[in-house]
């Protein structure tokens, strides 16, 4: 079975969404983060503060926040495999871009590591017309 994984911005209704970000599954106080899993894959506070903050460029932090993801997968592969052998995962942070967000590096990541990526899920808009 291969991983169909998707991306998108926290707050889309998806009822297979893994929480990626620091905030969220620090806010969880479950161990592990969200699903069990979701700290594995967040960015330390090391990198995404800086980042927030201008401190880095897109470039640094996609090398840093690599680095990060390959340290966790030595350390946390429980929850590598375990988000491996999943049908389906939509990976949610509160990031506006993917290209420049985490979730769109994770998703990369994952697909080298055999899932299929299914992009970016946008919130349908509603309204008048």
């Amino acid at each position: 079975m291969t991983l169909r994984l998707f991306t998108a911005r926290m707050g889309i209704r998806d009822p297979d969404y893994l929480d990626i970000t620091r905030t969220g599954n620090e806010r969880r106080g479950e161990p592990g983060g969200h699903r069990g899993i979701g700290m594995a894959f967040a960015p330390s506070g090391s990198i995404l503060w800086p980042a927030k903050r201008g401190e880095l460029t897109d470039a640094q932090y996609r090398v840093l926040y690599t680095a990060e993801m390959r340290d966790s997968y030595r350390r946390n592969r429980a929850a590598w495999d375990t988000l491996l052998g999943w049908e389906r995962v939509a990976l949610l942070c509160f990031c506006h871009e993917r290209e420049r967000c985490h979730r769109g590096i994770l998703a990369g990541i994952l697909a080298r590591l055999g899932a299929y990526d299914g992009g970016e899920i946008v919130a349908e808009r509603t309204g008048g017309g």
